[in-house]
């Protein structure tokens, strides 16, 4: 049964298609529409893009499923274009099949489950919200996925940290400030108690935070946490150490908050399904620093963040959703892997790479792997910045080795320049990708993720060696980089380690700031050129800038 997943109505929209089950193409709407996180629009490049990749028509599909039922929402939304399934579907689609809304947090939990490969499991969703909740726990096996304890969006975990992230001034325009905000949470030092209260596994919001379900939640809760705040801290005066430091401690104490109120829930799930396994989803997922403490608490034994938690994930949770309900129903196979890596979007046409080198003035050459390779790593240990363009996309807001922007971890002074080039704040960490067989002689982590989404801590030993990749508090968000997942980076790193001893590179998007990571080659080159990197690989094209002309040579 081939089934199309897709989400659409507020932000990520995205489309994955899962036959029987396994998934074949998942792509973000974002990557097409260059508008960061695509909030209003319509999965429609997202969906032909699956279609593509995985060679099918939309005659082929059964069934599509939609990540939301918003039949649910109380009150309910008044009708609107971006929430009318018939505008989710580019042309093509004729008869459609019939859409099945599939609940927000049960899409969230499915994509999870499946994904880990686990045959059971405890389930953990924190977001924003839902249609009605903003946290679910829950357990799943193989008749599916139930949740048996929600938390409505008036204790929203994701608005808390949203609302954090904007009062500190950490969002302008579309780019979002929750990463941000747990980086800088590092440099401070948790100052009282945050308003979260949790207690015997129950999650509550202070009264003076609790706020009604409203279109303006968030910023009823930056109200409360000024309020909060300027009774637990000093004033602040412009431009002066005092206010740096109330920055940083407020960070610090929300991230707090945020990581003791996931850790009792993660009790909690564990108190209500008696299961020894969990994987967790939702927008709050991607906080790699909770994540490290989820784990660190030792509630399970096993745990599974997949690569895409957040909204972008659901339309490949709704797919497993609906898929799995029609197995159960007709007897069907219905036969999910286990994501063990992220390279699951779109993948370029060689045409594309000539067209977009076509008229560009750069100078490419065609190599031999090994050759290619070589090169490249001696250029990152000679403190080049690499933009590195490689396979299918990954799915997720992580960079993996695909669409990555690549420099030797060695070199402190690269953080900063790589953060000038990128337009981002230049207190901002970097992030490692290290061989996975070497990933314990290098950090210390409950969980070595092969997606970027579980902090660890750097070995005190090899600190100076990374510094690049080590952040103030010693922290880092490493991806372990297995070789039958990464052949070709696997081998790139490999490389790198043969030259300098370590078996380590920086990693980060390749993009600039408010953009979404490069899709396509010449998406790629402009990159290069207006970001002033160093070097370009264009799948198998070594592209330089051309040599500049000898002012001496001339007559």
């Amino acid at each position: 049964m081939l089934v199309l997943g897709v989400n659409f109505g507020f932000h990520d929209p995205s489309a994955a298609l899962v036959a029987d089950g396994r998934l074949l193409a998942l792509a973000e709407q974002e990557r097409f529409s260059r508008r960061k996180r695509a909030p209003l629009e319509m999965p429609l490049d997202a969906v032909t893009a699956c279609l593509e990749t995985a060679g099918v028509r939309p005659a082929d599909v059964d069934a599509v499923a939609w990540g939301w039922d918003v039949d649910r929402f109380d009150p309910p939304l008044p009708p609107a274009p971006h929430l009318d399934p018939a505008n989710a579907l580019p042309a093509g689609f004729d008869p459609a099949p019939p859409v099945t809304p599939v609940a927000h947090h049960v899409a969230h939990a499915a994509s999870a489950f499946w994904a880990s490969g686990f045959p059971s499991a405890a389930v953990l969703i924190a977001d924003g919200q839902g249609e009605r909740e903003a946290t679910s726990l829950g357990v799943a096996d193989e008749s599916g996925v139930k949740l048996l304890a929600t938390y409505p969006v008036n204790a929203s975990l994701g608005h808390f940290y949203r609302g954090a992230a904007q009062y500190a001034g950490l969002e302008r325009g579309a780019s979002r400030g929750e990463g941000k905000l747990m980086g800088l949470a590092a440099y401070g030092r948790p100052v009282d108690a945050m308003p979260l209260l949790t207690g015997d596994g129950q999650l509550a919001l202070d009264p003076r935070v609790r706020v009604p379900h409203t279109a303006d939640t968030r910023s009823e809760m930056r109200d409360a946490l000024r309020r909060w705040w300027t009774t637990h801290t000093f004033p602040y005066v412009s431009g002066n150490t005092a206010e740096q430091m109330a920055y940083v401690n407020f960070a610090a104490s929300a991230q707090a908050a945020l990581e003791t109120a996931l850790v009792n829930l993660a009790a909690q799930a564990r108190h209500l399904t008696g299961q020894r396994r969990l994987v967790i989803a939702g927008g709050v997922a991607q906080n790699c620093s909770a994540n490290a403490a989820i784990v660190e608490a030792g509630h399970f034994d096993e745990y599974y963040v997949l690569p895409v938690p957040h909204d972008a994930g659901v339309s490949y949770g709704a797919a497993l959703a609906v898929a799995h309900a029609e197995a159960l129903r007709t007897g069907t196979p219905f036969r999910p892997q286990r994501l063990d890596h992220a390279y699951w979007g779109p993948d370029v046409r060689p045409e594309q790479v000539t067209a977009a080198l076509h008229g560009s003035g750069l100078h490419a050459e065609r190599l031999p792997e090994e050759e290619l390779l070589g090169r490249v790593a001696a250029a990152l240990a000679e403190g080049r910045i690499v933009g590195w363009y490689s396979g299918r996309a990954e799915i997720g807001p992580r960079a993996l080795g695909a669409r990555s922007l690549l420099a030797d971890p060695r070199r402190r002074e690269t953080v900063l320049r790589l953060n000038t080039l990128k337009g981002r704040e230049v207190w901002r960490p970097l992030a490692p990708s290290v061989l996975a067989e070497r990933f314990d002689e290098y950090f210390e982590a409950g969980l070595a993720s092969p997606f970027m989404n579980v902090r660890a801590m750097t070995r005190p030993a090899v600190r100076s060696r990374i510094a690049a990749v080590v952040h103030v508090d010693g922290s880092a968000r490493p991806q372990a980089v297995n070789r039958a997942d990464s052949p070709r980076y696997w081998s790139l790193i490999s490389a790198f380690e043969r030259l300098t001893g370590v078996p380590v590179v920086l990693n980060t998007s390749f993009n600039l700031a408010g953009e979404p990571i490069v899709n396509t080659p010449a998406e790629a080159v402009r990159t290069f050129l207006a970001g002033q990197l160093d070097l370009l690989v264009l799948q198998d094209r070594l592209v330089t800038r051309p040599e500049p002309a000898d002012p001496g040579s001339a007559g």
